[in-house]
């Protein structure tokens, strides 16, 4: 029979735990989440394991007399394909617990191991957005220093025509005191959390609904080889190519032979394929010239005998004619032989900010399995499973406490998030 006392112990830690939990929470906040109950945890989760919904897609019909009996419906719905990460576990003894009930200080205990637990969560969300953002404003090797350059990703997420909702840009702390004496308004929600009322600097600027401050921004490192790089092949332009998971496989020549490299997080620039608005379809321009269209590197890769490297990236360059050139993405196909531009420089490690759509990317989170024990139990909060579990050590002599979460992260569309640089 299950022991009610600790039934209560449990319902306790985990009521304060979440409440640790939520107050640490920023970049969380700005995702779409969603719970994953149709996944063995004990089976590892490769990317394709899992999926999330996605919003649909759709494209008005234009017509002469109204009739669109003979008209192909564009409309889109389904899932995208996402990964699940590693299960984030953290431990308390038996003995902290028992001392903490009694001083009615359970909040005092749990919030720094809350903390924890968000830090790590948060540092992989921010490394998955940055590497499946496929845009790229500014110069890589110059840092942000005004305003005006967080306006600048707040204007190209406009100019794309991306999706009614909310928008965000997400910057270093230090970028924050760069632009301290700029600062025009502070923006505070005192409904919110007490780390998401400290990390919003300013709201309803440029596109973007709040900019905030984090120390959990990702960093890369270049490879050794960034000259010279053209396409190898010509890559498939379809739109149902990509449509499940937004990613393309390149081949990629001109770099050292076995010993040139590419690394995860670089951006390549395509200057002969332009952006087009992915609702009206017309080429996007800034001060009078195309946008070049920009694709992230997912992995890293060394060169062949030949100096070619295969490389996936995020997006797709989409260049269709009939009903599927309603999901264009360039106005312009790539083609063999075009050049590939590396906007970063050789083996050089950066830190760029991020802006982005409510709809770029979601996380999700796997419903665990109670242990077999009478004193496990979870708790499915917002969109985050967490569960709680005492068990005892025999070896150690010692009985603990652990809280479980396993992440899971989807990207519905890489053309809605944007890694900002200076100008």
């Amino acid at each position: 029979m299950a022991n009610d006392y600790q039934s209560n112990t449990n319902k306790k830690l985990l009521k304060a735990f979440a409440k640790g939990f939520e107050s640490n929470t920023v970049l969380t906040n700005t995702v779409s989440k969603q719970l994953v109950n149709d996944f063995d945890a004990s089976t590892g989760g490769a990317y394709g394991d899992v999926s999330m919904k996605r919003p649909p897609q759709y494209v008005p019909q234009r017509t002469a007399d109204g009739d669109v009996t003979g008209s192909t419906n564009p409309v889109r719905t389904g899932k995208v394909q996402g990964s699940v990460s590693d299960y984030i576990t953290v431990y308390v003894e038996n003995t902290q617990v028992e001392e903490a009930l009694e001083a009615d200080q359970l909040d005092q205990l749990l919030a720094p191991i809350a903390e924890d637990m968000v830090v790590t969560l948060e540092s992989e969300l921010a490394e998955y957005m940055a590497n499946n953002a496929a845009h790229t404003t500014g110069d890589p090797d110059t840092s942000i220093a005004k305003w005006s350059d967080i306006a600048n990703a707040g204007a190209l997420l406009k100019q794309i025509g991306a999706p009614a909702g909310k928008k965000y840009g997400a910057i270093d702390c230090f970028d924050e005191t760069v632009l301290a004496d700029l600062q025009t308004q502070l923006g505070v929600n005192p409904n919110v959390n007490a780390a998401w009322a400290n990390a919003v600097v300013k709201e309803g600027f440029a596109g973007l609904n709040q900019v905030l401050t984090t120390n959990n921004l990702p960093q890369y490192t270049t490879g050794n080889d960034v000259t010279g790089i053209t396409l190898g092949a010509t890559p498939s332009a379809t739109y149902t190519s990509y449509k499940d998971t937004y990613r393309m496989t390149l081949t990629l020549s001109g770099f050292t032979a076995t010993t040139g490299t590419l690394k995860k997080g670089t951006t390549l620039e395509f200057p002969a394929t332009f952006l087009v608005n992915m609702r009206n379809r017309k080429t996007v321009f800034k001060s009078g010239s195309e946008v070049p269209l920009t694709l992230t590197v997912l992995d890293d890769y060394t060169a062949d005998g030949s100096g070619d490297i295969v490389a996936e990236v995020s997006d797709a360059a989409i260049f269709e004619t009939g009903v599927n050139a309603a999901f264009n993405t360039v106005a312009r196909a790539l083609t063999s032989g075009d050049t590939v531009t590396i906007r970063e420089s050789a083996s050089t490690t950066y830190r760029p900010a991020l802006a982005y759509c409510e709809g770029f990317v979601g996380m999700g989170s796997v419903v665990l399995p109670k242990l077999h024990a009478t004193d496990s139990m979870v708790m499915n909060h917002k969109g985050v499973s967490i569960r709680v579990h005492k068990f005892s050590d025999g070896a150690g002599n010692k009985n603990r406490y652990r809280f479980d979460m396993l992440p899971t992260f989807v990207c519905f569309n890489p053309f809605w998030g944007v890694r900002m640089n200076g100008q």
